[in-house]
């Protein structure tokens, strides 16, 4: 029986989707994972290191953000349950990483080493599959976010969030909110208090 509080259960579901792997290899997909237990606010990945691990997010979030020269912080992802993250460019070129990533409240996380990821890829069928998604879904998701900077203001920023995601509204604070959307918090309470 599948016990649906195991962490790795979101991740069998989850690479589920993408190929059909039979049970003995999702068996050796797991042996290279480790639970990672995170309190709130746990750095990840500091600015400035390499990237060595990938998280999958059984419970909880991964905030990805930069650190502005003043100290201002600009939100580039949050990876919730069910969903790949890290500091991927620094994943795949291994130089330091221009973001942080933070657990932004109680999390429970499996992680990766790289060199296990990619012995998965060369060696397992099928997790070929999971990379692309991956790889392609972080393409479209980044694409995306550049359009909405390039093509909208402020108020339609934030009504996109509302129409593509409104669970992220409802789930962090202003700061992060307004972080991500490129904004300051006092434009995001203007912004909430009239749409």
């Amino acid at each position: 029986m599948i016990d649906p509080t195991d962490p790795f259960t979101s991740l069998k579901d989850y690479l589920l989707l993408r190929y059909p792997f039979p049970d003995e290899t999702l068996s050796l997909i797991f042996n290279h994972f480790r639970v990672k237990v995170a309190p709130k606010n746990e750095v990840l990945l500091p600015a400035g290191e390499i990237c060595r691990h990938f998280y999958f997010v059984s419970k909880g979030c991964i905030r990805l953000f930069y650190t502005q020269p003043d100290g201002s912080e600009a939100t580039r992802y949050f990876a919730l349950e069910n969903s790949f993250g890290t500091g991927l460019q620094s994943f795949l070129t291994q130089e330091g990483s221009l973001e942080t990533a933070q657990v932004i409240e109680p999390s429970e996380l499996l992680m990766i080493g790289r060199d296990d990821f990619y012995h998965l890829y060369d060696t397992v069928p099928g997790w070929d599959m999971v990379y692309r998604y991956i790889i392609e879904t972080a393409y479209i998701v980044n694409t995306r976010r550049i359009e909405t900077f390039l093509c909208l203001d402020a108020a339609d920023r934030y009504r996109w969030l509302l129409r593509t995601n409104p669970a992220l509204v409802k789930r962090f604070s202003n700061k992060h909110i307004a972080s991500y959307l490129g904004i300051s918090q006092e434009t995001l309470s203007r912004l909430k208090s009239r749409l």
